[in-house]
């Protein structure tokens, strides 16, 4: 795993060590399922369908995901989507949906290239 690859990519790899205690194998795994499984898709379904509960659950389980992964940038733009989802804002979760997925694709790009 080329972790230059992934700290330029917003990952803080050190954090994500200590979370998982030093396992780059386990850590590897999960990466691995974030960039190929298109995660933020079901996210994207609920905003469309105007669904703002099913929305927030999304975006908050993506945080904790993101979160524990400390891929920073993800969890940065869907910690905001949960803020203006809690308010029922949806245009606004909307646009940051369409910052997120830009993101998330650089992202997962990344992932593979370093794994």
């Amino acid at each position: 795993m080329d972790k230059d690859v992934l700290i330029s990519a917003g990952i803080d790899y050190d954090e994500a060590m200590d979370r998982f205690a030093g396992s780059t194998e386990i850590f590897e795994k999960f990466l691995k399922e974030m960039a190929s499984m298109k995660v933020i898709e079901p996210l994207q379904i609920a905003l469309t369908q105007g669904n703002s509960d099913e929305a927030f659950k999304i975006a908050h389980t993506l945080k904790g995901n993101f979160g524990n992964l400390s891929v920073k940038p993800l969890y940065k733009t869907v910690s905001r989507m949960v803020d203006v989802l809690k308010n029922g804002d949806m245009l606004s979760a909307q646009k940051l949906y369409i910052e997120l997925e830009g993101e998330y694709t650089t992202i997962a790009e990344a992932i593979k290239k370093a794994i």
